[in-house]
């Protein structure tokens, strides 16, 4: 039932707290941006406070108010500069509330203390309190947060004004509590506001990031096997050689096809190739597709990118799972008996400083046809981009 009290509870339930986002996903997403954006709000909060602290102090002596408030405002000034200061070094977000927590509590308890001191609720600091509560919404915090900050200055106001209430001249007290009052619900009103327009936009963000990335991945991967494509190897192969070099390992580069695919097409059907290429996809399946991947270069050309000194054996372990036809079984019921694909390889380990994607290309390549004009089901192997 959609009623303005349900949906009001919602609306409250949901600006609750800051990091409550349902699924996991969108909240790990959403915690180092809220910190930051906190972090922002702390550094703002100090400053706007430090601001109307300074003008208050400046007021204060201009005005002749009394050594005290000049002396009060001052310091606050300097927590004001202290919680600045700190908000740029704390690292977690309990922390910077806890900042912000710290300045409007305490500028809110000198300002008790202040007022018990002089016996009247001055307009300064009627004033300061409006400001005070008024400040709040500064800090993208969540609502529960807000109204425990809020709630703590207004306890403290109200609770101090009632124990000295014959101190004070009531329609002081009646104009305090006014003042705090609206000031509070404007606060938490602002703030509950500003934090599900917040989570909206993360969580836009989050959606689109999400679906750029999906689209990215589908426009880098070949639709029949799953494998990266050319456009993928291209783009990555620089930064995969740069992880292989972080890792200590030395870095392989191969190029190899289907030794007569033409012929498992034409006698066994596309299917039957479609499986085999499939199978072949599957036999580097254990790759982690980061620093080490096969890719999908066209019709039943594959290359392959990997790292460390027993590539060449596991490259031959891999193949063999195609050849056994294992692998080829689980992707077509009706292969032909006795059918086993082999492939042709070029192999190049690559040197320290790397190759270009078409250097390497090239070097492997030279090495592919050497495997096939030998006869094929081989692989011609170089350790340094040289020739076979």
């Amino acid at each position: 039932m959609n009623t303005p009290a349900f949906t009001l509870a919602g609306n409250v339930a949901s600006a609750w707290s800051c990091l409550d986002f349902g699924a996991p996903e969108l909240r790990a997403y959403a915690a180092p941006v809220i910190t930051r954006e906190t972090r922002r709000g702390v550094a703002l909060l100090s400053l706007v406070a430090l601001l109307f602290l300074g003008l208050a102090a400046a007021m204060s002596a201009a005005f002749d108010l009394g050594s005290a408030y000049t002396y009060t405002y001052s310091l606050l000034c300097l927590l004001a500069l202290h919680v600045y200061l700190s908000s740029a070094k704390v690292e977690q977000l309990r922390a910077l509330y806890l900042l912000a927590t710290l300045l409007l509590v305490v500028c809110g308890s000198s300002l008790v203390l202040l007022a018990q001191r002089s016996g009247q609720l001055h307009a300064m600091l009627l004033l300061s309190v409006a400001v005070l509560i008024m400040l709040v919404p500064v800090v993208p915090w969540g609502l529960r947060e807000a109204a425990a900050t809020t709630g703590a200055i207004y306890l403290m106001f109200t609770v101090s004004t009632w124990l000295g209430r014959y101190r004070f001249a009531a329609l002081d007290l009646w104009v305090l509590q006014c003042l705090m009052l609206v000031a509070a619900v404007i606060s938490l009103a602002l703030v509950a506001r500003a934090l599900q327009l917040r989570k909206h936009d993360l969580a836009l963000r989050f959606h689109l990031e999400q679906a750029q990335r999906e689209l990215t991945e589908l426009a880098n991967r070949d639709h029949l096997t799953g494998a990266w494509n050319r456009r993928h190897i291209e783009r990555d192969f620089e930064h995969a050689l740069a992880r292989h070099r972080a890792l200590g390992a030395d870095s392989w580069f191969a190029l190899f096809d289907i030794d007569r695919f033409k012929a498992i097409n034409d006698n066994h059907g596309h299917g039957c190739g479609d499986a085999v290429l499939r199978a072949v996809q599957a036999a580097f399946a254990h790759l982690d597709g980061e620093a080490e991947y096969l890719a999908r270069l066209g019709g039943d050309e594959f290359a392959l990118l990997m790292y460390g000194a027993g590539t060449p054996a596991r490259i031959e372990a891999a193949l063999a799972k195609v050849a056994d036809g294992t692998l080829l079984a689980g992707f077509a019921s009706d292969i032909a008996p006795g059918l086993a694909p082999t492939v042709s390889l070029g192999l190049v380990r690559l040197p320290a400083q790397g190759l270009l994607f078409d250097a390497a290309y090239k070097a492997a390549d030279e090495l592919l046809y050497a495997a096939k004009h030998a006869g094929g089901n081989a692989i011609r192997s170089s350790t340094e981009g040289g020739n076979a």
